[in-house]
């Protein structure tokens, strides 16, 4: 068994991770985090949280995400303020129809609660909505929205409860090892001696993980979602979250206004080695650039919501997500080094399946049988890759523009 256990990276996944090992492990367990708890992707993200997924094998670790926010919210005694809206996937061609009721067939086979819409009823819960192409929708009555940094710092609060060490403004250098076998990690503030090392660093993953040797195949994916302006007439904190997979597009309430994202055509990908240490100002796209991806991909948005050209933008929000090619995650043990456990690219699913990545990973480090089957997230199922090649990251930003869900 571990003595200590670091996590690197203070995101929703780095600290589900530091909540699930030390409630689990025998072993002093350390997060550190480069600058404070939620403040890199994290704080970015546009949080929404749907339960039901095509890829089956990703619904468990959802589902204990939702488990995990009702454990700490008791172990607290404080509300992580989810918004328990639901969301309606709409559909208005015979492709989307079919993926939707595929995709409810997933939902009630794990006794998710869903069901079928006819448009009038869709109008009634979006008032925004022009059901005129619209054949119907799948409401999914448990999804839900929240705050990921609120997420994050409570699933760090809770890993205090049981011991845990939280070590902010504190910047992972190096992974230490010796034949092999992890020895402890070099910080700016000096070496902290360990046996396990969890790497949950996000988009900064392989600069750490590719020092020894271990490529994780994913790579930082631009991510754009606009804020509209306030409209208490259309929008309201309750109404359901919406996706729109004919028009590549997402909604969620944002108070009385719009939170949404529409998928650019042509992703764009950085290198690892170009990642600032801090989001806090990084300019990931221009306000010109904001306008074309609203006037391209928006022509199709405004067919379901008329007045969106005449809406006031009051944000564009950019972070990075760390996407695969497959659109799927990364979980479990590295390949090649001992002690060194992989838990990242989640695929703009982080703040979703936070609770399952900690869950698995602390599993794994205490050698008990796994909760949920996690072969298909493994590090080496794309075979050999570098992680800083412009035509793998080009197949991991395709896999974004791709995405058809939530």
């Amino acid at each position: 068994m571990a003595k200590r256990i670091v996590v690197i990276g203070g995101g929703t996944i780095g600290t589900a991770v530091a909540y699930y090992v030390s409630k689990m492990a025998k072993a002093e367990v350390v997060l550190v985090e480069r600058n404070f708890i939620g403040s890199g992707n994290t704080s970015l993200a546009a949080s929404l949280v749907t339960l039901a997924r095509s890829k089956k094998s990703i619904v468990p670790l959802v589902m204990q995400t939702m488990e995990a926010i009702t454990e700490i919210e008791d172990l607290l005694g404080e509300a992580i303020g989810v918004m328990r809206v639901g969301s309606i996937h709409v559909a208005a061609s015979d492709a989307s129809e079919k993926s939707i009721k595929g995709l409810m067939e997933v939902a009630l086979s794990f006794g998710l609660k869903c069901m079928w819409l006819e448009p009038q009823d869709i109008k009634l819960r979006l008032p925004w909505l022009n059901i005129d192409k619209v054949r119907g929708g799948a409401f999914m009555e448990e999804d839900c929205y929240m705050e990921s940094t609120v997420l994050a710092t409570n699933f760090a609060k809770a890993a205090k409860r049981f011991g845990a060490v939280i070590k902010q403004y504190t910047n992972v250098e190096e992974i230490l090892t010796d034949e092999g076998k992890v020895i402890g990690v070099q910080t700016d503030k000096g070496v902290i001696d360990c046996d396990v090392v969890v790497d949950a660093a996000g988009v900064w993953s392989n600069l750490l993980s590719m020092q020894v040797g271990e490529a994780v195949p994913m790579a930082p994916v631009r991510s754009v979602y606009w804020i509209a302006g306030e409209r208490p007439d259309l929008f309201n904190p309750n109404q359901p979250m919406v996706i729109l997979p004919d028009a590549s597009a997402y909604c969620r309430p944002d108070g009385m206004s719009m939170l949404f994202g529409i998928r650019e055509s042509a992703g764009v990908h950085l290198d690892p080695r170009l990642l600032p240490r801090s989001m806090n100002g990084f300019n990931l796209i221009s306000e010109q650039e904001s306008w074309n991806i609203l006037m391209e991909k928006g022509a199709v948005f405004q067919e379901f919501f008329p007045e969106f050209y005449d809406m006031e933008i009051a944000h564009c929000v950019s972070g990075f997500s760390t996407y695969t090619p497959d659109a799927s995650l990364v979980v479990g043990r590295a390949k090649h080094v001992d002690g060194l456990y992989l838990s990242t690219g989640c695929s703009g699913a982080g703040v979703a399946t936070s609770g399952g990545y900690g869950r698995a990973i602390a599993e794994l480090i205490c050698d008990v049988p796994l909760f949920t089957n996690i072969e298909s997230f493994g590090v080496d199922r794309f075979g050999e890759i570098d992680p800083f090649n412009s035509s793998f990251r080009q197949r991991c930003a395709d896999a974004r523009s791709n995405k058809k869900e939530g």
